[in-house]
């Protein structure tokens, strides 16, 4: 009775931890459409799994929006999810190809994964 128990919650996690993925994937993904300039010529090659952070201060957040809004591949539009102060990001990095050149960005997202707070070139 005890083995089955041990089972069932293992299988329970896993698939709470894979939709929690599915999602995160979907939040980068529509991300991505709406701001790259170049969208239309996007191909997603891989998701990594998520993690968690809490070493990003505001400062760190507002370069990185500025350097993704100023950079060649974003558009200076962008707009971003606001952040909880002090709260867990969740972070994601994600391999792309835009006509064929290959690209690596890492997206932080908000805690309950409904907006990306704020991403890095890679």
């Amino acid at each position: 009775m005890k083995i089955r128990h041990i089972l069932l919650s293992s299988a329970m996690l896993l698939l709470a931890s894979c939709g929690q993925q599915h999602k995160a994937e979907s939040v980068v993904e529509d991300f991505m459409e709406n701001n790259l300039k170049d969208a239309s010529a996007l191909q997603i090659v891989e998701y990594s799994d998520i993690d968690s952070t809490r070493y990003l201060n505001d400062s760190i957040i507002n370069k990185l929006r500025n350097t993704a809004k100023n950079s060649s591949m974003y558009a200076g539009r962008t707009e971003f999810a606001q952040r909880n102060k002090d709260e867990k990001l969740i972070i994601i990095r994600v391999r792309y190809k835009i006509n064929g050149q290959d690209f690596h960005d890492t997206f932080y997202l908000n805690k309950e994964m409904t907006g990306v707070i704020a991403l890095k070139n890679n």
